[in-house]
């Protein structure tokens, strides 16, 4: 684990521009302020199983960790949660739903449930926005008209939730994985480049830098094309390393062959002045334990995140 700290936010205010030390992501600054630290608690869903979510949340503030981000709700009321989250003096920057979630049937009784505890970005990460015959990790995925069809009805699906989330104060947006960038339109456009290209910009972009390295591209240049959409930030136990080979090995996924792990100090600069709220720690290990998140919070803090 690389521990080193390395200070690239002096001064941005001044430049009123980031240079990628080794390629041309520039972004014109929204904010530059520095982002939070949050944990996924999808993972510790053992833990919490077998603990309970008051201790497991008194246990994720001791560690340092400033919010949330849930998966799920164990049956607890928005109140209840709600009490939880102050009780530990923590917040909550965001849940991850099923895309049926947002739909014009019940969008409304979800941004009241998620208001209810204080929340209102509303995140998508599932399988739910996978065309029909594609696959998680094929980097030659072959394109189709039905994969078009989906994808343009996906782009509709997502706007009309957007705006229909947005009369109650809150935002609806997509979390990657490796395929959105393999998927690909007849024309070549990936599923990704074709998905922001044709949403909203209040439609919400969580990119997940780990699993962006994975499929060999650089995360930096997505704030880039897409800037001042995301809110939250993925980060991927992949990036606590020194490349990604030892997170395909965990997962048990192939990355692309090359692909190297995230530039940690090259990225920071840039989220900053992209206006990103929320590192979310997202761990795919050790779920029934804190041996994973408790490396990637010290991970952060060796940065200066935390």
């Amino acid at each position: 684990m690389n521990t080193s700290r390395r200070n690239f936010i002096g001064g941005l205010a001044a430049t009123g521009a980031i240079a990628a030390v080794s390629g041309c992501c520039c972004i014109k600054p929204l904010f530059c302020r520095r982002s939070r630290v949050a944990l996924q608690l999808y993972s510790i869903r053992d833990y919490i199983k077998k603990n309970g979510l008051a201790k497991s949340l008194a246990e994720v503030a001791k560690a340092g960790y400033e919010g949330v981000e849930f998966a799920g709700y164990w049956d607890f009321k928005p109140a209840e949660l709600k009490k939880m989250l102050d009780d530990n003096g923590l917040v909550a920057c965001g849940t991850h739903v099923g895309r049926d979630s947002f739909s014009p049937e019940k969008f409304a009784a979800t941004c009241e449930f998620e208001l209810g505890y204080g929340n209102n970005t509303i995140i998508c990460p599932g399988n739910g926005n996978m065309p029909p015959g594609a696959s998680w990790d094929d980097p030659k995925q072959k394109s189709s008209q039905e994969i078009d069809d989906f994808i343009k009805k996906l782009c509709d699906y997502y706007n009309e939730a957007a705006g229909n989330c947005a009369k109650y104060g809150c935002s609806v947006g997509l979390h990657n994985h490796q395929w959105e960038f393999f998927v690909k339109m007849q024309d070549g456009t990936s599923y990704w480049d074709y998905f922001f290209s044709h949403t909203d910009k209040s439609v919400l972009m969580e990119q997940d830098v780990g699993w962006t390295t994975c499929a060999g591209f650089d995360p930096c240049e997505q704030y880039l094309k897409y800037p001042h959409r995301s809110r939250t930030l993925h980060a991927k136990e992949n990036g606590m390393g020194p490349n990604v080979k030892e997170f395909d090995a965990i997962l048990g996924k192939p990355g692309v062959p090359g692909a190297v792990g995230v530039d940690w100090d090259r990225l920071f600069p840039i989220t900053d002045a992209d206006g990103v709220d929320w590192y979310v720690v997202e761990c795919e290990r050790h779920c029934d334990s804190f041996d994973a998140v408790i490396p990637s919070i010290e991970f952060l803090r060796s940065k200066g995140r935390a």
